[in-house]
């Protein structure tokens, strides 16, 4: 059952509201019992079978309390999110009424336009008619006006009634997830990602950016990334709009191994791709492509951290600049891939978009200097002939920082790998505007004439120099 325009002049966001405040409360007195659910869970005067059976009761206790935390999170973000939107709907309809009634139109129940200016008496002069003419062609812009904003109303109403309807059937269904929360307050974390991603669908949905079936797999995943991180809804679908992003085209990360980095423990992850070593160019830019998709958000300069240059916000128009860069250093994709691979090297793809390696043999070496060294669209970190190029590229993504090569073997560094990378993103820039031969041609020139533009341009802090 879809809402009427007479439908959306009653509604009223204040119970809403007020709803969502009293879940809160009940929250917040559940998540107040975690010291008492892990003092119980612990019996550690309890021994033999019966206190071992206690506490799995207990444990199973713990796991149905956080995914109550968590429905009611996932209902009560869902409430707050109808409560702001039925509020600026109210004040939209309002404003489409005063302007009808201004020009003497009339929206029905069913939000039809209605003319109920009497008919004008017959003009008098030929200015009057003229006059008459004007008028009545402004009056129909505004009658466009009044359709096209009425119809974007129903749209939105029904998306506030959709989303709102839906987390509350996913709640009564036992299907909103604590996203494998270990306390209750991680529990109503996982429950308000939920109910994002509900939204985020919705509105996916209604611009007939997504269809069939609830999505799962990357697809998913990019949708609850961009909940994560605060990501607007209306990026999200500009996104999906400009790019034709659909399910199908995370299936080029189907075969790789996800490397996930939360260094901070906040929960907000970042996801890396280990290539295999036969993946072809086109669907390692793919990947590259991807990736920066997935992870809606780069964590560069997060937190208030002291960096180079200002955060490039994500968004469509960073992806096009991705996809430029990468149509510029195609060679990367069409010639290195397979020379890294084909050396004993291994490459995985970035939250930043683009590439990152390390290994090989001897006649990989060289194209690795000091800390690393970007080639296009690909950093080769100069960690020579590791025992294993794979593992050591886990361990330093995992670790969240940058890794030296030493006496006594790789080292971990102080430098942020989100900051090294995005020092080594400005070098891919520099390649696609220079050129191949225009890149190496000035930074050649720069080593002879003692210059530093191309390190500086990249950010010097950023990449370590000081």
């Amino acid at each position: 059952m879809t809402a009427g325009y007479d439908d959306v002049r009653r509604w009223n966001a204040g119970p809403l509201d007020s709803l969502a405040t009293d879940l809160r409360a009940r929250q917040d007195e559940l998540v107040g019992l975690q010291d008492e659910l892990d003092d119980a869970g612990r019996l550690p005067d309890w021994h033999g079978p019966a206190g071992e059976s206690a506490r799995r009761s207990l444990a199973g206790t713990r796991e149905e309390a956080e995914i109550l935390v968590a429905e009611l999170s996932a209902v009560e973000r869902a409430l707050h999110t109808a409560a702001d939107d039925v509020l600026a709907l109210t004040r939209r309809v309002a404003d489409n009424d005063s302007l009808a009634g201004t020009y003497q139109f009339h929206i029905t129940g069913s939000g039809a336009i209605v003319d109920h200016k009497p008919a004008d008496p017959p003009p008098t002069s030929r200015f009057e008619a003229e006059e008459r003419i004007e008028a009545h062609r402004h009056r129909e812009g505004v009658r466009a006006r009044l359709e096209q904003e009425t119809a974007a109303i129903l749209t939105a109403a029904n998306r506030i009634d959709t989303s709102l309807a839906r987390v509350l059937q996913l709640a009564r269904d036992r299907k909103i997830s604590d996203h494998e929360a270990t306390t209750l307050a991680g529990a109503r974390k996982g429950g308000a990602i939920d109910a994002g991603v509900v939204e985020m669908e919705q509105a996916l949905r209604d611009a007939g950016l997504l269809t069939g079936p609830a999505p799962t797999g990357f697809y998913r995943q990019w949708l609850e990334n961009a909940v994560r991180r605060g990501v607007p809804v209306e990026t999200i679908t500009t996104i999906a709009a400009d790019h034709h992003v659909t399910p199908e085209a995370f299936t080029v990360l189907d075969g790789m191994e996800e490397i996930r980095e939360d260094e901070d423990g906040d929960g907000i992850f970042k996801s890396y791709f280990l290539m295999p070593t036969d993946v072809s160019g086109d669907d390692a830019a793919q990947a590259v492509r991807m990736t920066y998709l997935l992870n809606a958000g780069t964590d560069y300069g997060a937190g208030g951290e002291k960096t180079d240059f200002t955060p490039t916000p994500y968004g469509s128009g960073e992806l096009q600049r991705i996809i430029d860069r990468q149509k510029a250093n195609s060679w990367s994709y069409d010639e290195d891939v397979g020379f890294v691979h084909g050396n004993g090297g291994r490459l995985v793809t970035t939250p930043n978009g683009m590439m990152m390696g390390l290994g090989g043999n001897i006649v990989q070496d060289p194209f690795s200097q000091k800390g690393g060294t970007a080639w296009g669209d690909t950093f080769m970190v100069n960690i020579d002939d590791p025992d294993d190029a794979a593992q050591q590229l886990r361990t330093m993504v995992t670790s969240g920082h940058a890794w030296y090569s030493g006496d006594d073997g790789p080292h971990q560094g102080r430098l942020d790998l989100d900051r090294l990378l995005h020092h080594e993103e400005r070098h891919s820039g520099q390649w696609a505007r220079e050129g191949h031969a225009g890149y190496i041609s000035s930074y050649l020139w720069e080593q002879i004439t003692g210059g530093n533009e191309t390190e500086e341009d990249a950010g010097l802090s950023d990449g370590g120099y000081h």
